[in-house]
């Protein structure tokens, strides 16, 4: 299949890879005897299609998770057409599954199905939908984005959010017809067996092989965790279909994930939602409604209090018992958990056989857990933390370890388990550090696997001598003068990763007044509208942060040149960070390179493998904090990136870069 004379060359033209071929080895292996894999599978080795050769040959039925859902996607429309025509010449049939879709029994020959799952957000809610076009004039002519959704609604076929165009990802718009749980009356709808949720979980339980993404999957396993310590007799609910394999690919964001499903939070967006929903339920006049209107409008007035006593401090503030800046809103949480128990019980004694009134309630009842949970700050395994910025607020609480969480709840329930990402080593020791924070059982296989690119010819690491370190006031007008020097020699695309919006913003307005380049900026479209515009207005210049460090694939002269402002360490007022550091310190152990320092490594290595993404590409990675020299730690981060050609001279980059 995708070996020198194999199908994927002789059908697709792709390059037999042997590091590919071996990770398709190990892994149909461990599916087959059991076990964990851990697989470090460097950009170009072909991992995606290494793992679903695996996966297809096994026999067994398998989940793949991905870090993302634009990744999905990928698999969905590119990766697993070309499985089909693999399969179909080792005569497997293999096709997407459909509803009607009857699966083979055991052993039996027969069609094999694969089948997409995402969270109920992504998808079309009929009866939402319906509600809302009877509110709503639609103006077909003048391009109005309701005319386009009524549009899509009528010939789409499983009414998921990534078919529709028209929307931006960050529309208003689809938050009120999205088919998430809060609203959802279950089996009672009139559209139930219309439902494209309904018909999303027939797929997966017809498939062998089902592709989901990490938010999901954690999803799913925090909910059969809480069953499992709620006793016996409190289980039964799943998201995602057992199945006898579990591939996790991008596994280096499992542990963030996990997480936020293993721990909690609400916000004041949650509440506003909460507030429109029952106002819309009581507006349909019920008995009772008018008393309980202004019950709603007393509740909603003492929860957004809480909110509004909460530090107004950049980032993520830690809640201690002992903090005084958290007394006040100790103190109204009291009334308003209060009222949110008295407004779930006025719900739920409405004269009306309207099931909507269930779910309402006890989203009243978790809003007044969750701030109750989180304000109480009792349980030593968690720590707890508001956050604010501009009107938005939240409060929350995180597991402060979820390795030993994953230990016991997500790998016992598969027969075998692959975690594979392009980075998961992070320094001498290997996988250490990544197989810790995932929990992975002690006798896990690890592999890192050699590159297949020719980083001594295709890449530069450039570390300026008069890079100045972070806290230097003149730090992001160096690297603006840096970049700009480099921009200069270099004609294609650069990509400026930054660690902080604020940098971000102050580059990308100095770069832009100075440069003729198209100058791109995150925020000021989707993520997906700038990649697009990035590549159509090459050779363009994009400043970002955050997910841009990763999942971002731009192949070819569309992208030469990344700039890094800073070694990408977590912020230590971070309340995980924090509470992480503190409990590696009372066992009398060091954070810095238990925990900083490796996590640091990785999202650097991440950083850097934006460049370089197939065998003909050429670019230059500048990294601009003078620590990486200054530091004695700078060493680490110098030996866990690719042996490439080093400059800390312009000169010499660019005699290197015209050569």
């Amino acid at each position: 299949m995708l070996g020198p004379d194999g199908i994927a060359v002789r059908r697709f033209g792709f390059e037999s890879r042997p590091a590919q071929v071996e990770m398709a080895e190990t892994l149909l292996q461990r599916f087959l005897e059991g076990g964990v894999a851990a697989i470090e599978a460097p950009t170009g080795v072909g991992k995606t299609l290494a793992y679903l050769v695996a996966a297809l040959l096994s026999g067994q039925r398998v989940v793949v998770s991905t870090h993302t859902k634009t990744l999905q996607d990928q698999l969905i429309d590119k990766e697993l057409p070309r499985l089909e025509a693999i399969a179909d010449e080792l005569g497997l049939g293999l096709s997407r599954a459909t509803p009607d879709f009857v699966p083979p029994p055991p052993g039996a020959h027969g069609v094999l199905a694969y089948a997409l799952m995402k969270g109920r957000a992504n998808y079309l809610c009929l009866d939402r939908f319906e509600r809302k076009a009877g509110q709503q004039s639609f103006d077909f002519d003048g391009g109005d984005p309701w005319a386009a959704l009524r549009q899509w609604s009528e010939h789409t076929e499983r009414g998921d959010r990534a078919e529709l165009t028209v929307l931006r990802d960050d529309d208003p718009r689809w938050g009120e017809v999205d088919a998430r749980s809060e609203t959802c009356t279950g089996m009672r709808c009139r559209h139930y067996e219309a439902c494209f949720v309904v018909r999303m979980r027939q797929e997966a339980q017809r498939a062998r092989l089902i592709v989901v993404n990490h938010h999901l999957l954690m999803s799913d396993i925090a909910l059969k965790a809480q069953a499992e310590m709620a006793g016996p007799g409190r289980g039964g609910f799943e998201v995602i279909p057992e199945a006898d394999v579990l591939l996790v690919d991008e596994a280096h964001g499992l542990e963030s994930v996990a997480a936020e499903y293993f721990g909690g939070s609400v916000s004041r967006r949650m509440l506003e939602r909460l507030g429109k929903d029952v106002t819309q339920f009581l507006a349909e006049g019920p008995d009772g409604s008018a008393r309980l209107t202004l019950l709603l409008t007393q509740v909603l007035l003492r929860v957004d209090g809480v909110f509004e006593a909460l530090p107004r401090r950049e980032g993520r503030t830690r809640i201690g018992l002992e903090d005084s800046a958290f007394a006040l809103a100790r103190e109204r949480s009291t009334s308003a958990v209060e009222g949110l128990g008295q407004l779930a019980e006025g719900l739920e004694s409405l004269p009306t056989s309207d099931s909507t009134v269930v779910g309402l309630a006890r989203r009243c009842r978790e809003t007044a857990d969750a701030i109750k949970f989180v304000l109480e700050s009792e349980d030593a395994d968690y720590v707890y933390w508001s956050e604010r910025s501009g009107w938005a607020a939240t409060l929350g609480a995180s597991p402060i370890e979820v390795s030993n969480l994953l230990r016991q709840f997500l790998y016992p329930r598969f027969g075998a388990v692959g975690l594979c990402s392009a980075t998961l080593s992070s320094g001498p020791e290997g996988l250490d550090y990544f197989l810790s924070a995932a929990g992975a059982p002690a006798d896990t296989e690890r592999k890192a696997l050699a590159s297949p690119f020719d980083y001594s010819r295709q890449a530069a690491l450039f570390t300026p001598l008069s890079a100045p370190e972070p806290d230097d006031p003149k730090a992001t007008s160096a690297l603006v003068e840096h970049s700009l020097e480099l921009l200069d020699f270099v004609e294609g695309g650069a990509l400026l990763l930054f660690t902080s919006l604020r940098a971000m913003r102050s580059a990308h307005q100095a770069i832009r007044h100075r440069s003729r380049r198209s100058c791109l900026v995150q925020g000021s479209a989707s993520k997906r509208d700038l990649l697009r515009r990035f590549v159509d207005e090459a050779p363009a210049i994009l400043c970002a942060t955050a997910s841009f460090w990763e999942g971002v694939d731009v192949p070819g002269s569309a992208l030469e040149l990344v700039v890094i402002d800073r070694l990408p360490f977590d912020s230590p007022a971070d309340p995980l960070v924090a509470a992480r550091a503190e409990r590696i310190r009372r066992t009398g152990r060091q954070p810095f390179p238990e925990l900083h320092l490796p996590r640091a490594i990785l999202r650097l290595k991440q950083g850097f493998g934006r460049l370089v993404r197939g065998p003909e590409d050429r670019g230059i990675v500048a990294l601009m904090d003078g620590r990486v020299q200054s530091r004695s730690y700078g060493r680490a981060f110098l030996d866990a990136l690719p042996a490439t050609p080093r400059f800390r001279e312009v000169s010499e980059l660019k005699t290197w870069w015209t050569h």
